[in-house]
């Protein structure tokens, strides 16, 4: 069978046509037509641009064009299993030649001594610390100070550890109360505070909203204060407390935890019905 250069040249032949005058004709250069004649179709073209010019050459040549181009098909398909094939082989011998030669084995009195000594002395490798040019006393400060270095860092590790791992107290820590007292302007009008019990008190002035007095009164004890304007008295228990205004005592209201007076209108009224 005919390959496709041997069909075109003939074709070519036939015809008495020149390699030159088929370029002319086909605008295909000359050495493109020489390389299809002589069945090579690498030519650092694309591929596109080749099925072209031979479909343009066949055509020229009144040859079937379609077969043509089946045939080079067929060329490429059998090219490319050649290559395989080749890169299969070419594997194959490289690893055949990668394979690491067998140990040649020796009878005993075919070894020398002077191989015997020099198989001993290669035993002796020399230390990291000769590999590294270095002496013993600074390698050994070295190893000293690398130990410190790590001890400090778990003692560092261990301190955070233990900060974070430290807990809230389940319960608020008790704290003693301070007597809180604010003196009294001049104009302020007096009044005494009576514990018939155990009470806490706490007095408010209300212009300003400052307490003037905050504490726990024992019982049978007695705190005299002054005011101006109006305050509010809040207590803990109504029953334990009681307050004196001039010559009056009056008793907390026990539906209230606080009440709101002014002690000089108290002190006024009380003025006013004598």
């Amino acid at each position: 069978m005919q390959s496709i250069g041997e069909r075109l040249e003939e074709a070519r032949k036939r015809k008495g046509i020149t390699v030159r005058e088929a370029a002319e004709a086909t605008k295909i250069r000359g050495d493109y037509i020489n390389s299809f004649e002589s069945n090579t179709f690498k030519i650092n073209i694309p591929d596109i641009y080749i099925r072209g010019f031979l479909r343009s050459y066949a055509n020229y040549l009144k040859l079937n064009s379609d077969k043509i181009i089946t045939d080079y098909n067929a060329h490429l398909l059998g090219e490319g299993k050649s290559q395989r094939r080749e890169n299969r082989e070419f594997l194959g011998r490289l690893e055949l030649q990668q394979q690491p030669p067998e140990p040649e084995i020796q009878s005993a009195g075919s070894i020398s001594d002077e191989e015997i000594e020099r198989d001993e002395s290669a035993g002796d490798a020399p230390t990291i610390w000769e590999k590294l040019n270095l002496e013993k006393d600074v390698a050994l400060k070295i190893g000293i100070a690398v130990a410190l270095s790590f001890a400090v860092l778990i003692v560092i590790i261990w301190g955070v550890m233990a900060f974070i791992g430290s807990e809230e107290p389940s319960v608020d820590s008790p704290l003693a109360e301070t007597p809180t007292t604010v003196a009294p302007a001049a104009d302020a009008t007096p009044f005494t505070l009576i514990a018939n019990d155990d009470v806490r008190v706490e007095v408010k002035q209300i212009d300003g909203d400052r307490t003037i007095f905050f504490e726990v009164v024992p019982q049978g004890e007695q705190r005299e204060l002054r005011a101006s304007g109006s305050i509010r008295i809040s207590y803990s228990d109504a029953a334990a407390l009681s307050i004196r205004i001039g010559t009056n005592t009056y008793q907390m209201h026990e539906d209230r935890d606080s009440i709101r007076i002014t002690p000089s209108k108290i002190l006024q009224g009380q003025q006013g019905g004598n």
